[in-house]
């Protein structure tokens, strides 16, 4: 299996039905992959602002984290939508394609440093580096984007990584974090009593 096919699939787990963003250069491994996977709808945006303000809207009205993604360089244009998200308490899965690995240094058109543009303005972000780490990092961004306070979690998924073809079995999905809030604090249980006297 590919890794874009085991990360639908790791979606799926999750209950997640739609994806909210467009395609590009970066993320075409992605979207072969969508076209045999028809378990998750793909909803097309005109932009990835657009992406990322659909994936929130569907957060806010379903009570399950909202998902987008946008290809490498068009990672820029979702700035105002997470940063909306941070501040809303709204839990999002953004998925970013990007150049390959190892080549983040050689000079190519649409690379730039992803990780800096969405650590101050996410829960966290995250690398895939390896197609096999990708089931271990979908159940990270959704345990984070719906623990605590809720908010964006980023992944960021370079192209070559995307395309890797690996052989793993996918863990289950951790289903109380496929909808948010993740956990719910506990009343006192003494302060419980003392109500009902």
């Amino acid at each position: 299996m590919k890794t874009a096919e085991a990360l639908l699939a790791m979606l799926k787990k999750y209950d997640v039905e739609y994806v909210f963003g467009l395609p590009g250069e970066t993320t075409l491994g992605l979207y072969h992959a969508w076209e045999k996977f028809d378990e998750i709808t793909h909803v097309m945006a005109r932009d990835e602002r657009h992406a990322v303000f659909m994936a929130d809207g569907y957060a806010r009205l379903s009570g399950k984290p909202g998902v987008c993604e946008g290809p490498s360089v068009g990672a820029t244009h979702m700035i105002p939508g997470v940063v909306e998200a941070l501040k809303s308490c709204v839990p999002l899965i953004v998925l970013t394609s990007d150049v390959p690995l190892h080549s983040e240094k050689h000079n190519m058109l649409t690379a730039f440093d992803q990780t800096a543009l969405f650590e101050n303005i996410t829960k966290e972000t995250l690398t895939a580096t390896r197609g096999d780490e990708i089931p271990f990092l979908i159940q990270r961004a959704f345990r984070v984007a719906t623990t605590g306070c809720p908010g964006p979690v980023h992944l960021r998924l370079p192209m070559d990584v995307i395309e890797e073809e690996i052989s793993i079995s996918l863990p289950p999905a951790q289903k109380p974090f496929s909808t948010y809030p993740g956990t719910r604090p506990a009343a006192d249980r003494g302060l419980i009593a003392e109500a009902l006297q």
